[in-house]
C-alpha cells in the first residue's frame, strides 16, 4: 500500500462525501431547497461569511455550487443537531482553514 503523504500535492484530511458536478450553479431558492434550509437560513450564511455565493453580473445575483449547498447542510446539521451557534461554526471553520494552510506549509516544507 502507497503513503498517501508521498504525492505531489498537500495531504489533506477532509473526507470526500460527494463529487459536486463541475459548472452547475443553483439559484438563492433552488440551493436553499436543495440544501433543506430556509431562503433567510442561506442569506444568514452568507452574511456570516460560511458560504461563498457566485455573484453573476450585470446585477449581482447569487448562485450556489453543490460544494455550496454541501457547506450550507452541514452547518444546518451543526446548529439543528448539536446547538452551535453561527459564530461558534464560523471559527470552527476558520480553524480548519487554518490547519489545513499548516499543513501544506509543512508539506511543502518537507518535500522542497
Amino acid at each position: 500500500m502507497s503513503n498517501p503523504f508521498d504525492s505531489d500535492s498537500p495531504p489533506t484530511l477532509a473526507l470526500v462525501l460527494f463529487e459536486p458536478k463541475p459548472n452547475v450553479l443553483y439559484r438563492l431558492d433552488e440551493a436553499a431547497h436543495r440544501s433543506g434550509v430556509s431562503r433567510r437560513s442561506v442569506l444568514i450564511y452568507c452574511r456570516a461569511g460560511l458560504v461563498r455565493p457566485v455573484l453573476q453580473p450585470p446585477y449581482g445575483v447569487m448562485e450556489f455550487t453543490e460544494e455550496a449547498i454541501h457547506t450550507v447542510r452541514r452547518i444546518d446539521r451543526l446548529r439543528t443537531v448539536h446547538g452551535i451557534d453561527v459564530a461558534w461554526i464560523k471559527t470552527m471553520f476558520d480553524l480548519l482553514d487554518e490547519v489545513e494552510r499548516l499543513r501544506a506549509e509543512l508539506w511543502f516544507l518537507r518535500n522542497h
